[in-house]
């Protein structure tokens, strides 16, 4: 009976205690089920997941990110992160390729061409007012700088080496739905087996009761674990928790085989 008692107490406070921590901080959700960016870029041949590893860690500093492989030949990775912004796509598009490059197109020497003596053209006084209105050191600065900028985004095909999108926020109301129609087809079957099987063991209605109570606790002491653990919480963790339960459902259903053996 102490036991019991101290049990309950246990149970009762993980329960509170994952209350606490769902209102205050919510479920670990997964990056990739958050609102995120993503950069996916084509390499188009193999590459050290280290090397990529690193050039997000130069790119984004603290900041969370994810680095997934694509495609059937794992050619391609994904880039995952809360937010992304234009100077850190340009500088990881600049990185990759550059890393592209040493791979598969090593850089060639290039020959200057020789060069012609030019002849000085005669100038009149209407020419020498064009050449002295075209030579504006602003203007030409900005247009290099614009340039530069761009060369990366202009130099790589969108959609053939590299894709840049956003992903709404994944409910997890919505990854839970197509579980709830076999859950409950699964828990009417379970209440009527239960019911024709132990009939014997007393009242049909207080032994499917009982048995459901256990079931929710369980279930509820699972849920609790996983948010004040801070277990991230993935498509594949649904079917982790619902197994638990089925497991603690059979030890339920052996300690009611038990007791028939002793009527």
């Amino acid at each position: 009976m102490k036991k019991n008692k101290i049990v309950l107490f246990v149970l009762a406070l993980i329960l509170l205690a994952g209350i606490i921590m769902i209102c205050v901080k919510g479920f670990n959700v997964s990056l990739s089920l958050r609102a995120h960016d993503t950069l996916k870029f084509v390499f188009d041949t193999k590459f050290n997941m280290n090397d990529i590893t690193k050039i997000c860690d130069d790119v984004f500093k603290d900041k969370e990110y994810k680095v997934e492989t694509v495609e059937v030949f794992s050619d391609a990775v994904y880039i995952i992160s809360p937010t992304i912004s234009l100077d850190e796509e340009k500088a990881l598009l600049e990185k990759l390729d550059n890393l592209y490059k040493t791979e598969e197109t090593p850089e060639v020497a290039e020959t200057a061409p020789e060069e012609t003596p030019e002849t000085p053209e005669a100038t009149t006084p209407e020419t020498e007012g064009q050449t002295e209105t075209s030579e504006d050191p602003g203007a030409a600065g900005s247009a290099t700088a614009e340039n530069t900028e761009q060369s990366i985004l202009d130099k790589l095909t969108v959609g053939d080496k590299y894709d840049f999108y956003h992903d709404s926020k994944v409910r997890i109301s919505d990854m839970v739905y197509p579980y709830l129609i076999p859950s409950g087809i699964c828990a009417l079957i379970i209440v009527l087996y239960i019911g024709i099987r132990y009939r014997k063991l007393g009242n049909v209605f207080v032994t499917v009761l009982k048995t459901l109570v256990e079931m929710l606790v369980c279930f509820l002491t699972i849920v609790s674990i996983i948010a004040i653990c801070r277990i991230p919480f993935t498509t594949a963790l649904i079917p982790i928790v619902i197994l638990l339960v089925l497991v603690c459902l059979c030890i339920r259903l052996l300690f009611y085989e038990r007791e028939l053996e002793n009527l």
